[in-house]
């Protein structure tokens, strides 16, 4: 495996022969160029991880590359290489972001310590960046908790999948912890030092999944400005996490079984293909079978898929795990409480239509409203609107008004309305309602706001 991808920038032919071999001789992957034009066009193409830039050239010189490095935003290390250093081009080319400045001639040993130096800084960057975003997405993160029998067999599969390269799918309902086991298949994977990226496939239109996957060259839209790395392209040697793969628009599927099949992405408005060793692992609550029968799957891309399957439990089907989970929530979000023997029952027996999620909701909410250091079965009441849950009864309500049809009813009052028909009918779940209604998640839940109406499932 190579060590790093370099590129070489100089007008000296003879430069750029020696360095392409002795880096390539010690395992980089080097390419070299003898101009800044054709620097700024492979670096607007593919991604490298250290630059070794000539100052002096004609047309475009190094500090003009430097600048526009800068202005697109590109992220690779810079090491200028020059034997015509004056005192203002090192501190310029320093504030551009050159991360060192070595004057010709110089040790190749030299030479090879800054680079691996300017890699790890690179590499320490990059995993910076998305541990901040992963940290500003999931909170505190989490992990798969429980020891009832369906749990240690979940455990199990994991460890048997986890090192193979295999792409990987996981099925269950919503709330069961599909990410969680995702995460924990790469946390035990050979790749675990390796980024973990998440996206949601369900949140994009087909043009901006395409763009946020793959990315996308400078100019190949209105507000493209800079180049911009895809998600697939920074999860590069480690785990790309597709959830809600059901929800990926029909003619996007082609080129993701593409990728899938080749290894190879290409950037919006790109014309280079982009080699890439990433595993793929994706997550459905969907039956993906029926949406093949109904022609809204591919059926190539779902048989690529479908190498490997696990299915996550529903929280019902590990209610011994209910206690575990409830003193891991309290502790992961930092609370001084504790439930009774009554809570714990009441828990136990309550009809967990929302899973895991719906719980851990559940333990934050009351540890939150509960005065005292203890939580009671009387802290849990509102959990016993059993059969006639909030939804159901403004469904209920929403029939007496029937009675009024005679009069002219506001669009605002007919929306209403139907929202919570389509509630009533989806037993308050706002996930399954949504997809009933045909309008995204976040919509009902501004609609929901708007109109007042309470569901259960927070």
């Amino acid at each position: 495996m190579s060590k790093g991808k370099i590129l070489v920038v100089d007008d000296e032919a003879s430069l750029r022969l020696l360095l392409g071999k002795e880096l390539g001789r010690v395992g980089y992957n080097v390419e070299t160029v003898a101009n800044g034009d054709a620097a700024l066009t492979r670096l607007r193409e593919d991604f490298f991880h250290v630059v070794l830039l000539d100052i002096l050239m004609p047309n475009t010189d190094g500090m003009e590359v430097l600048r526009t490095m800068k202005q697109d935003a590109i992220p690779s290390e810079v090491i200028i290489l020059t034997g015509n250093a004056t005192f203002e081009n090192v501190i310029e080319s320093m504030k551009l972001g050159a991360f060192e400045y070595i004057r010709k001639p110089y040790e190749l040993n030299e030479l090879l310590i800054q680079i691996e130096r300017a890699i790890e800084h690179q590499r320490s960057q990059v995993d910076l960046k998305i541990l901040r975003e992963e940290l500003a997405k999931t909170g505190r993160g989490g992990q798969l908790v429980g020891k009832s029998k369906v749990m240690v067999e979940l455990q199990h599969i994991i460890s048997r999948i986890a090192p193979t390269q295999s792409t990987v799918l996981v099925l269950g309902e919503s709330g069961t912890g599909k990410e969680l086991v995702a995460r924990s298949i790469h946390d035990n994977s050979l790749c675990k030092d390796k980024p973990f990226i998440a996206i949601s496939c369900a949140s994009f239109s087909e043009t901006l999944l395409e763009s946020e996957l793959f990315g996308y060259e400078k100019g190949a839209f209105t507000d493209a400005k800079a180049q911009k790395r895809g998600l697939a392209e920074i999860a590069d040697g480690g785990t790309l996490f597709l959830d809600e793969i059901g929800e990926i628009p029909i003619h996007f599927q082609a080129k993701l079984l593409r990728f899938l099949e080749t290894g190879e992405i290409r950037r919006v408005g790109g014309t280079r293909d982009i080699v890439l060793n990433v595993r793929i692992i994706c997550a459905t609550n969907q039956p993906l079978e029926k949406l093949v029968a109904e022609n809204r799957f591919r059926a190539d891309l779902f048989y690529r898929l479908n190498v490997l399957s696990v299915t996550v439990p529903q929280l019902k089907d590990r209610i011994d795990d209910i206690v575990m989970l409830i003193n891991y929530f309290i502790t992961q979000q930092g609370f001084q409480k504790e439930f009774d023997r009554g809570a714990l029952q009441m828990l136990k027996s309550y009809d967990w239509r929302g899973n895991v999620r719906e719980l851990k909701n559940v333990v934050e909410r009351t540890c939150i409203l509960t005065t005292g250091r203890t939580v009671t079965a009387d802290d849990l009441s509102f959990l016993h609107a059993p059969k006639e849950k909030t939804a159901d009864k403004q469904y209920t309500n929403l029939q007496k008004e029937k009675q009024d049809d005679k009069e002219a009813l506001s669009l605002k009052e007919m929306e209403r309305r139907h929202i919570i028909k389509v509630l009533g009918i989806a037993n308050g779940h706002k996930g399954k309602a949504s997809e009933m209604l045909e309008i995204n998640p976040k919509t009902l839940y501004l609609k929901m706001k708007t109109y007042n109406i309470v569901s259960v499932y927070e």
